[in-house]
C-alpha cells in the first residue's frame, strides 16, 4: 500500500519515552527505553538564605546554614552538628577553704581540676581537690578528696545557676552555691562558695572547650 514495512509505535512518558519497533520482514522487535528526566530544576532552598536542602540541617530558617554564627539559642545554627556550646570541659579551679578545728579555724589554698560535658539543656561538671597526703590535719578536717558536684544540672542558654554538693572522702557532705557564665562557645567561668560554722570555702575556674 506504499507503506514502510516497519510500524513505528512513540510512547511518552513525563520522564522517559519508549521506543517499540516491529519489522513485518524479520526484525527483532526491540524495545528501547531512553532517561530524559529534566534535570534542569534548580535544587529547593525553601529559606531562600543559598544553600540547598541537603546542605542546609534547617531550611525553614535563613539564619540556619553551613557557615553562619553560632549562638546560644539551642540551635545548630552553623551545621557541624553541635548545638551551642555542647562538648567536654575542662580547667583548674583556685579553691580557698578554712576549716575550724577545736576552735583553731585552719586555711587551705587548694589547685583542684574541674572537668564536665555540656549539652543544649544539662552541664554536668565534677571538681576535685586532693589535700597535701603528708599534712594529717588537713586529711583530717577535708578528706583525702574533696569534691564538689552541681545538684542541678540544667542549663539555661548561657548561664547556669544552683546548689552544689561539697563532698568529703571522710563522709560528710554539705551545700553551697555556684555559677557558670560562658563568655563564648569556648570560654566559660565557674564559681561557688559555702560558708558553715566549721568550713567556709570559696571556688574560682576558667573553663575551655577541648
Amino acid at each position: 500500500m506504499g507503506y514502510a514495512s516497519a510500524v513505528l509505535i512513540l510512547l511518552t512518558a513525563c520522564t522517559s519515552q519508549t521506543i517499540v519497533t516491529d519489522d513485518s520482514n524479520g526484525g527483532s522487535g526491540k524495545v528501547d527505553t531512553a532517561d530524559t528526566a529534566d534535570t534542569g530544576s534548580p535544587p529547593r532552598d525553601l529559606d531562600a538564605d543559598g544553600y540547598p536542602a541537603g546542605e542546609d540541617c534547617m531550611d525553614l530558617n535563613a539564619d540556619v546554614h553551613p557557615g553562619a554564627t553560632e549562638v546560644f539559642n539551642g540551635l545548630d545554627d552553623d551545621c557541624d552538628g553541635i548545638f551551642d556550646a555542647d562538648g567536654s570541659w575542662s580547667g583548674m579551679a583556685d579553691v580557698e577553704a578554712t576549716a575550724v578545728y577545736e576552735g583553731t579555724p585552719y586555711a587551705y589554698a587548694l589547685f583542684c581540676p574541674v572537668t564536665g560535658v555540656r549539652t543544649t539543656l544539662q552541664f554536668t561538671w565534677t571538681l576535685a581537690c586532693t589535700p597535701d597526703a603528708d599534712d594529717a590535719l588537713a586529711q583530717r578536717l577535708l578528706g583525702e578528696t574533696l569534691s564538689a558536684t552541681p545538684v542541678n544540672d540544667a542549663v539555661e542558654q548561657a548561664s547556669w545557676t544552683g546548689e552544689v554538693l561539697v563532698a568529703s572522702t571522710n563522709g560528710w557532705d554539705t551545700d553551697a552555691q555556684g555559677s557558670v557564665a560562658w563568655s563564648t562557645l569556648s570560654a566559660a567561668s565557674l564559681e561557688f562558695s559555702l560558708s558553715a560554722a566549721s568550713l567556709s570555702l570559696s571556688a574560682e575556674a576558667s573553663l575551655t572547650r577541648k
